[in-house]
């Protein structure tokens, strides 16, 4: 891959994870009108409605949907696992944790993407990977605690932890899922077809078990434009795009940039920073620079023996 490819995926990357860092605070937003699974509903049935749009203006090959239609199983499975158990535990652990605890665990995202790769794909954790996954947790550790040792200290596991927990192995496992299963399929019509997947998940349950209720404030329906357009449908897809792209293991390391980004949202939104939270995100930037130049002296060595 060339470096003109490699920097627009890491556009894609730090785009995606950009707009995953300020989705926690428009979140926040949303659920203030109606529940989780209301919100996640109203968010999935906006991004399916975007990503079918996109899919008229550049309509997948025949032989995207053919094999679409070879793998419906996979991708059934994806959806269902990757999208809408994800939010389902996520949510339901948001109600009873800490944002601290959640924050946390999600920054084990990238180890346990790399613990999961090891036996599906047969991937070795190699020790710069291992450093830059280190760095990338003690950064995460510094922006969300604020350098505060009695923060860390307190921290203690719930009902709530495991649940996120269980929702961050869910999204790791979908993330190397989609690099050995469904790796032939165009990374937009494969979005597509996860996000309707897990749009008819969440339309089920909130027919079945919730009350209905769409608000029309004007706060409420940014909020949903974002969550459903920016988050779910353009994120989304740049993800997979990624992954496809750079690899589970690569594309993760990412994520621990979303508390960095979210972080710098509550600054605009006025929270006050403290230097152990610009520390930590620096040393969240180490980690990727620290992968990044791995993969660089990789692609290297394998042209310098190619050329030979």
């Amino acid at each position: 891959m060339n470096s003109t490819n490699k920097g627009k995926y890491y556009f894609f990357l730090i785009f995606t994870t950009f707009v995953w860092g300020i989705n926690f605070h428009i979140s926040q937003v949303a659920l203030k009108y109606t529940s989780p699974m209301v919100t996640g509903t109203y968010r999935y049935f906006l991004g399916a409605i975007c990503l079918i749009g996109f899919a008229f203006i550049k309509k997948p090959s025949k032989e995207d949907v053919s094999r679409a239609i070879s793998n419906w199983k996979s991708i059934i499975f994806l959806g269902v696992i990757g999208a809408f158990l994800y939010n389902v535990l996520f949510l339901e652990g948001i109600k009873s944790t800490s944002a601290f605890n959640g924050v946390l665990i999600i920054g084990l995202t990238p180890l346990n993407t790399a613990l999961i790769s090891i036996p599906m794909l047969g991937t070795r954790l190699k020790r710069k990977e291992m450093i830059s996954i280190l760095f990338g947790f003690i950064g995460i550790l510094l922006v969300i605690s604020k350098g505060d040792i009695n923060t860390i200290r307190s921290f203690s596991f719930s009902k709530g932890d495991l649940y996120i927990l269980a929702a961050n192995i869910s999204f790791s496992f979908a993330n190397v899922y989609i690099k050995k299963y469904l790796n032939n399929i165009s990374p937009l019509w494969l979005t597509n077809l996860v996000t309707i997947v897990a749009c008819i998940c969440f339309m089920i349950y909130t027919l079945s078990f919730e009350t209905i209720s769409f608000p029309t404030t004007q706060e409420y329906l940014w909020s949903i434009l974002f969550m459903g357009v920016l988050s779910t449908a353009i994120a989304g897809a740049f993800w997979i795009i990624s992954i496809k792209e750079m690899g589970a293991e690569t594309s993760t390391l990412f994520m621990n940039l979303v508390p960095v980004f979210g972080t710098s949202a509550s600054f605009i939104l006025g929270e006050e920073i403290v230097g152990a939270q610009i520390f930590g995100g620096f040393f969240v930037i180490t980690g990727l620079l620290i992968n990044s130049i791995k993969i660089k002296r990789k692609k290297s060595t394998a042209q310098s023996v190619s050329t030979f």
